[in-house]
């Protein structure tokens, strides 16, 4: 079978990374999107992509921003939006298509059924562990660290389950980015033949790594992610509480969820920098000397593949689906292990060596997954999906 996808691409998503690496090896039929800047710049833009191939709904996109004030809660609006996508889509119709692909909890799957009925094939991108993964785990953090956050994390993931459910039972295969993911799906029911990993591609050469063997002074130990329960930011700001402040030195980098009151009594040893644009965060990275992500769960967390590309030793947690090795790129320490994480971070702060040296297999890792190397596995993996199904 030639392989010829139509992909659903929902905003800018990993800045097109499925849709450029489809065209790249010839195998985008067509894509789908509701905006897209055509000329190649901007945030809803990319240069690579044939412009020929893509179909938008600007009508559509201003439709849902008018709507989004009706919904009571996120979650339903999000699946509102993908319902009204659908629609469209089935309207069009999807050429010459023999494949469709799109990300789960956003591709709708009454048309993932509809596309199953035209003779497609279905297959679709887990970004994060299943929602039923996530409550466990939210429901956890919650109970560990009380009056943290208020919001209404678990009611809407209970809606998204369902949907995941739905999407399941009418996609051929999934594809997921780390074991982390996987080993949820398989635990929700899911049969592991049906599920392939590809870690996403991260473009290393738009990441400098700075010369950081002459430093002086406190060892910078840095995170980016928004500051919430999920993200771990709690275990940071404890960790951060056992280091001397002359010595070692902790900066948080994002948007703030956490009850303030909370966050307070943590500012005198944390450095809590707030939410910054994406380009500024490359900035971030080069003055840090350590990454520290504990995050609870993840799809694969594109904060640590940055800091990869950006030569840092990574302390974080297999929840977050990274690339990271134990022992090679930094250390895997489990969830809210608080010692554990100490005793990582105070590792690599006392050997000025081994952290240089991590630093440096952290870069080479980053860089073997290149997108030309996405490109060519994610099409040989659709391509063996497809001559599977014949």
């Amino acid at each position: 079978m030639n392989l010829r996808v139509a992909m659903i691409q929902d905003g800018a998503r990993r800045r097109y990374a499925v849709p450029a690496a489809l065209h790249r090896t010839s195998s985008l039929e067509v894509m789908y999107t509701d905006l897209f800047r055509r000329g190649g710049r901007g945030r809803r833009a990319c240069a690579e992509l044939d412009n020929a191939r893509i179909k938008t709904n600007p009508v559509l996109a201003l439709r849902a921003r008018l709507a989004a004030r009706r919904f009571d809660s996120q979650t339903a609006y999000y699946h509102w939006v993908s319902q009204q996508t659908a629609r469209w889509i089935m309207r069009k119709g999807v050429d010459k298509a023999n494949m469709l692909l799109g990300y789960i909890r956003n591709v709708h799957p009454d048309l993932l059924a509809w596309s199953q009925q035209q003779g497609l094939l279905t297959v679709g991108d887990q970004i994060i562990a299943p929602a039923a993964v996530e409550i466990e785990h939210a429901r956890h953090e919650a109970q560990r660290w009380p009056g943290w956050q208020d919001d209404a994390t678990l009611e809407n993931l209970a809606s998204v389950a369902d949907f995941e459910k739905q999407s399941w039972q009418h996609l051929d295969h999934i594809l997921c980015m780390s074991n982390f993911v996987r080993d949820g799906l398989v635990s929700q029911g899911v049969h592991a033949d049906k599920i392939t990993r590809i870690p996403y591609p991260i473009d290393a050469n738009q990441f400098y790594v700075p010369k950081r063997e002459d430093r002086r002074g406190p060892v910078t130990v840095g995170f980016t992610g928004a500051l919430n329960l999920r993200k771990g930011a709690p275990c940071v700001l404890e960790v951060a509480k056992r280091f001397d402040p002359r010595h070692v030195k902790f900066v948080m980098v994002g948007q703030n969820y956490l009850n303030e009151k909370m966050l307070a009594k943590h500012r005198s040893h944390v450095e809590i920098v707030g939410r910054v644009p994406r380009t500024e965060i490359s900035p971030w990275l080069k003055r840090f000397d350590i990454f520290f992500f504990p995050s609870t769960c993840e799809g694969s967390a594109g904060s640590v593949i940055e800091a990869l590309a950006s030569g840092l030793p990574v302390v974080t947690t297999h929840n977050s689906g990274s690339l990271v090795r134990h022992g090679i790129e930094g250390h895997i320490v489990p969830c809210g292990d608080l010692d554990g994480f100490c005793d990582a971070i105070t590792e690599l702060v006392d050997d000025k060596n081994k952290r240089i040296e991590t630093g440096r297999a952290a870069r080479q890792r980053a860089e073997q997954f290149h997108p030309a190397w996405y490109a060519t596995t994610l099409a040989r993996t659709l391509q063996q999906i497809a001559d599977n199904s014949l």
